[in-house]
């Protein structure tokens, strides 16, 4: 394989026949790779702009700065240790340890995150009180939005083709706590150790939704090869499931580990984590356990989530594994 699928929605209509051959273009890619490319998602064009264009002024700032965009842990997210908000700058975040390999170098990528709490303009998040902070606080708010109302439409799909009612995923994802995070990897220069804009990992998502100004993200498929997926434009997308969609349908859809590698040009990248209810059940997908035994015990996802989370902050994991 040298390419991504590429699918696009554009004649997509709910009831069509067009919908259902997205369907299974999708159920196709998801079990030979885990990935694919997607054009036809109806976000409008300026609100990829309109957050690159903050996120790229934000990155600018003087680090003193940026380090006062920080949230203390816990302070929206109740009684947890971790949370979806705020800056986090060069080699503070590992992706290898968020799949188990400790040991190994940290990432080359600074990130401003946020979560569902954008949406509501009262609550006080970590960004600029100034009317910078406010446009970019706006423009994130927006692509959070847009990626909520868009990964509904997926999610209907996926629905269709695992044999699911249509609503299957809505339901079990209405409250969840999704995040969205603006990355800027820096060019590669004698000053940096490797070229790590981030390391080989896979997501604990649902699905991802993968927004890039260039080059960068590298896919590994089952034969080892390394991908490098070329979109037509700075609003194409790339779509992957994570370790959750990968448990909940027996491993027939696959979890694939990627990287992002850096280049001679600085990259921007933003990416929606559709996650789950907390109380929502993980358990095979019927579809796939009729002639096949179920890989793993049931598991609510809350639980599942902080065993991802541990190994991310590389914290021992409190929740004993399941499966």
């Amino acid at each position: 394989m040298t390419e991504l699928p590429r699918i696009d929605l554009t004649s997509a209509t709910r009831g069509s026949e067009a919908e259902r051959r997205a369907a299974f273009e999708i159920d196709r890619a998801c079990k030979e790779v885990g990935f694919f490319t997607l054009s036809g998602h109806g976000i409008p064009p300026a609100v990829f702009e309109e957050a690159y264009a903050t996120s790229r002024d934000f990155f600018r700032l003087p680090f003193e700065v940026k380090n006062q965009c920080r949230l203390r842990s816990g302070f929206t997210m109740a009684a947890d240790d971790y949370t979806p908000y705020g800056y986090s700058g060069m080699l503070e975040e590992n992706a290898f340890a968020y799949t188990g390999r400790k040991g190994l170098p940290s990432d080359y990528v600074e990130k401003f995150s946020t979560g569902r709490l954008v949406c509501d303009d009262g609550m006080a998040l970590p960004f600029n009180g100034d009317p910078e902070g406010r446009r970019f606080r706006t423009a994130l708010k927006t692509y959070f939005q847009a990626c909520e109302s868009f990964t509904e439409r997926l999610a209907e799909l996926f629905s269709i083709a695992l044999d699911l009612p249509r609503d299957f995923f809505v339901r079990r994802t209405s409250v969840s706590n999704d995040s969205l995070r603006s990355l800027l990897y820096p060019r590669l220069s004698r000053e940096l150790a490797n070229d790590q804009g981030m390391g080989e990992h896979t997501d604990g998502t649902l699905l991802t939704i993968l927004a890039q100004t260039g080059p960068g993200i590298q896919v590994k498929d089952r034969s080892g090869t390394w991908i490098t997926p070329r979109l037509g434009g700075r609003d194409q997308l790339i779509v992957n499931i994570g370790d959750l969609m990968a448990r909940w349908s027996n491993d027939e859809y696959v979890s694939t580990p990627h990287r992002v590698v850096l280049s001679g040009e600085e990259r921007q990248s933003i990416v929606f984590f559709k996650l789950a209810n907390d109380d929502a059940l993980i358990e095979c997908f019927p579809k796939f356990c009729e002639n096949t035994p179920a890989k793993y015990e049931p598991v609510i996802y809350k639980n599942f989530s902080l065993q991802k989370m541990n190994a991310l902050f590389g914290q021992d994991g409190t929740v004993p594994k399941q499966g």
